[in-house]
């Protein structure tokens, strides 16, 4: 089973963390969500999310979490000031193998209360219709970023591919 991943920032193909991370997904696609998109200081992104959008939280069962993704499609623009946030939605064969290191990028260790962000099974639009994914968001809005402005779409879209590359022995906490 494959393992659905959406992503918004440094991970998405042409960005900074995409080789090292996702360039072993199988099939990457344009994608949308509900959420809110903030620029941190850092020079990667951070997400919130509604929270009736978010169906589970990821666990170190990789592939149960992969299983995860047929549940309840709801895709209502929420109530609030949310905007349709921009990204890609990737899959990923080997999840037990691909996954571990996101997570240790995003700072998410199942399970934990000191995580900066956590991952999330939510609803995603892709051209081909609604699919259930798992994302990255910040945890508790504990970042301090702007709130990105809406392009001429009106989506958020974080653009900025020429920073928020994260070494190989750091994660996003460790450079905030």
């Amino acid at each position: 089973m494959l393992f659905p991943l959406f992503v918004y920032g440094t991970l998405k193909k042409g960005f900074p963390n995409y080789a090292r991370h996702c360039a072993t997904a199988v099939s990457i696609e344009s994608a949308w969500c509900w959420g809110r998109l903030y620029a941190l200081e850092a020079g990667y992104p951070a997400m919130e999310l509604p929270e009736q959008a978010i169906q589970a939280i990821g666990t170190v069962e990789y592939k149960l979490d992969a299983q995860q993704q047929g549940k309840v499609l709801n895709f209502e623009p929420p109530r609030g000031d949310w905007d349709m946030v921009q990204g890609e939605l990737m899959y990923f064969k080997n999840p037990n193998q691909e996954i571990p290191p996101i997570d240790l990028l995003e700072d998410f260790n199942p399970g934990s209360d000191k995580n900066l962000y956590e991952r999330v099974l939510i609803t995603i639009k892709t051209e081909n219709g609604l699919v259930n994914a798992w994302t990255y968001m910040m945890k508790d809005g504990k970042h301090g970023g702007s709130r990105l402005s809406l392009n001429q779409e009106g989506v958020a879209e974080w653009k900025n591919s020429d920073t928020g590359y994260i070494g190989e022995s750091q994660t996003a906490a460790s450079i905030l």
